[in-house]
């Protein structure tokens, strides 16, 4: 049997060139591998029990590691696992069984799943600018584009059959981000509609003014806006709330940290953990719930 450290080295190469994660990715990757590596006594992965699973989280937990960092290492251990167990080398994940700590769910930032699915299907699309705002809307919802990346999209950069869009992020750098179905479809019908359109045009930009030039932020803005207010909504909502509610909701339904990280563009992967605070109202609602001295007290009332 290899040394756990060769088993790591694979597992690098794969998520690098299989993958195509970021060299950051893949650092951070390694990082926390090499730590768990040092903590244990297996000198194979497949004597890692869920056991010793069990004490390395304690030994987090202990040292006071912070939720979002307990969050992203069992990430990477979950992800290794799953490549070792896809190659045969283990039997099972040890740590399949190890949720991530709670994402805080009532953050005004975000918007619930039925809050966006009420913007969405409150658009008029009889129109062809209600093809375009739903389809702005379902692209920063469901690629969790910057306002900055969607005004400067242009056609070509969407791969309908491929399902996934070419984003120039920050520092120009550029990414494949997935494009679902609901956005494909949105997209589509604006462009069919588009181009059906007394001022429709062959432009490059996807979505452009009436002059076929790129839509400025400020008019961006003032479409989710209206949007919005249309919906019946009143907190504050920008379309940057779109992203936050794309990763929110993309870790809350147990997606990879680094993985979300790749697809918002992040440099740092502090940047995303952001999104794995646990809820303080959640904490004091579970401690409630559960602890014996609370129970007791809620009996004796």
């Amino acid at each position: 049997m290899a040394e756990p450290k060769e088993h790591i080295e694979d597992f690098l190469q794969y998520v690098k060139l299989e993958r195509g994660l970021s060299a950051n990715t893949v650092l951070s990757y390694k990082n926390d591998l090499s730590e768990f590596v040092s903590k244990i006594t297996a000198k194979s992965p497949d004597k890692v029990n869920h056991r010793d699973a069990s004490k390395y989280v304690a030994h987090l937990n202990r040292h006071g590691r912070r939720p979002a960092s307990i969050a992203r290492k069992l990430s990477s251990l979950r992800q290794f696992f799953e490549y070792l167990e896809m190659r045969q080398v283990v039997n099972s994940n040890p740590f399949a069984a190890f949720a991530a700590p709670r994402i805080s769910r009532y953050h005004p930032n975000y918007l619930s799943a039925d809050e966006i699915n009420k913007i969405i299907t409150s658009i008029n699309l009889e129109s062809e600018s209600g093809k375009r705002d739903q389809a702005i809307i379902e692209l920063l919802y469901g690629s969790g584009l910057r306002i900055s990346e969607l005004g400067a999209l242009k056609k070509s950069d969407i791969e309908f059959e491929a399902g996934f869009i070419r984003v120039l992020g920050k520092g120009n750098k550029q990414r494949l981000v997935p494009l679902g179905k609901f956005a494909r479809n949105a997209v589509e019908a604006y462009l069919e509609a588009h181009q059906k359109s007394d001022h429709g045009s062959s432009g490059p930009t996807l979505f452009g003014n009436k002059k076929s030039q790129q839509m400025s932020r400020t008019a961006l803005w003032k479409i989710v806006r209206k949007r919005v207010a249309q919906a019946g909504i009143s907190k504050p909502v920008s379309p940057h709330t779109f992203r936050h509610s794309f990763a929110t909701h993309l870790l809350e339904g147990g997606a990879d940290l680094r993985v979300v990280q790749e697809m918002l563009g992040h440099a740092d992967i502090s940047t995303t953990q952001i999104y794995t605070t646990v809820d303080r109202d959640y904490l004091i609602a579970e401690h409630k719930k559960y602890h014996p001295r609370e129970l007791a007290g809620s009996r004796r009332k």
